[in-house]
């Protein structure tokens, strides 16, 4: 986990880490990442690849399978 306060390693399910983050707008772009919409400063776009530049300067993958799924969200 990646947070203003720090970053830590919590170790559970994605599925059930992602109930415990109901009510935080985001998405799950890869099967180990869930972003809250709020901490992407600027999507990527390459040929056939997209990642997410975090405002924490991180960089995060976006898995192709998600990518119909987050454009029609308006996610990316």
């Amino acid at each position: 986990a990646h947070t203003v306060r720090g970053n830590t390693l919590i170790l559970m399910r994605m599925a059930d880490a992602m109930v415990e983050l109901e009510g935080v707008v985001g998405a799950q772009v890869h099967r180990s990442w869930w972003v809250a919409s709020d901490a992407v400063e600027k999507v990527i776009r390459a040929p056939r690849k997209i990642t997410l530049q975090l405002k924490n300067g991180l960089t995060v993958p976006v898995s192709q399978r998600r990518v119909k799924q987050l454009k029609d969200s308006g996610f990316i």
